[in-house]
């Protein structure tokens, strides 16, 4: 957390102008300081696990960051009210900054969105920031048509709407929900759902291990879920391996070769690269 505190404090200083939606990336007009900033966002997406949503299309949605703000409606205070918060202005103006951001950069088909979390606590809401796929979250939709036409969603429904309803909702559909946005194999979806089902009514604790695929700033706790205990990987889990690491071990080769004088990144140089197949 404190790692993703540093990047939001980097992301929200300053004033944001004008960001054009344009691909490759080195196309938009951005002054110096959007630049810096839109290299900030697209360091940690590419560094992490969103590499495998922007480079090669594996999730249709991926975390960017997290971070909380001191917003959210006390416990004190009753729920329905007007005056629900007494947010300062200046987490507003930070807020306001980085939508400007998220609004105004696109690579291709994907977007990013900042979505608040349903959970807030003691006066704090907590956020998250994706990278979305549209074109590959519309396959998603259309396979697993079953599931998400229960909300009345098509391929081509809002992406917003999609993650902002499966993040309010009853806690199984939500997980499920989940799992189909951060791209996890079908096995490995109803498993975790079903070990959720029999711990409520069992209270028992259903054993598990993790299968674990690496991204650029860690080798575990990124792309990662949960499979039985003593569970043997098959071929779907190991195409997809496959398939990751080999964007990975490009990303690597590429990712020395833009750094600049100053040590940081040019993410968006570098993605331009990325994207030429």
């Amino acid at each position: 957390m404190k790692r993703y505190a540093v990047i939001v404090v980097l992301l929200l200083v300053g004033a944001c102008k004008s960001l054009e939606s344009s691909s490759p990336t080195s196309e938009v007009k951005l002054s110096s300081e959007e630049k810096r900033l839109a290299d900030s966002v697209l360091t940690l997406a590419l560094d992490n696990e969103a590499l495998y949503t922007i480079v090669e299309p594996i999730k249709p949605i991926s975390t960017v960051m997290n971070f909380s703000l001191l917003i959210a409606r006390p416990d004190s205070v009753a729920s329905g009210v007007r005056e629900a918060s007494a947010p300062s202005p200046a987490d507003l103006q930070r807020l306001q900054q980085l939508q400007t951001v998220l609004n105004r950069l696109q690579i291709g088909d994907v977007q990013f969105l900042l979505i608040p979390f349903k959970r807030a606590e003691k006066g704090r809401r907590y956020f998250e920031v994706v990278a979305v796929n549209t074109a590959l979250l519309q396959k998603v939709i259309a396979r697993d048509q079953t599931f998400w036409a229960q909300w009345g969603f098509v391929p081509n429904a809002n992406p917003a709407v999609v993650l902002t309803t499966v993040e309010f909702e009853e806690r199984l559909d939500r997980y499920r929900g989940y799992g189909y946005l951060f791209g996890y194999p079908e096995h490995a979806i109803t498993f975790f759902v079903e070990a959720a089902r029999s711990e409520d009514s069992t209270k028992q604790f259903v054993k598990r291990d993790f299968f674990q695929i690496p991204v650029f700033s860690s080798e575990t706790g990124h792309f990662t879920y949960a499979i039985p205990k003593g569970y043997t990987p098959t071929e779907v889990d190991s195409a997809l391996y496959r398939t990751a690491t080999a964007t990975l071990q490009r990303y690597k080769a590429m990712r020395q070769n833009f750094i600049g004088k100053d040590g940081r990144l040019k993410a968006r140089e570098l993605l331009d690269e990325l994207l030429k197949k």
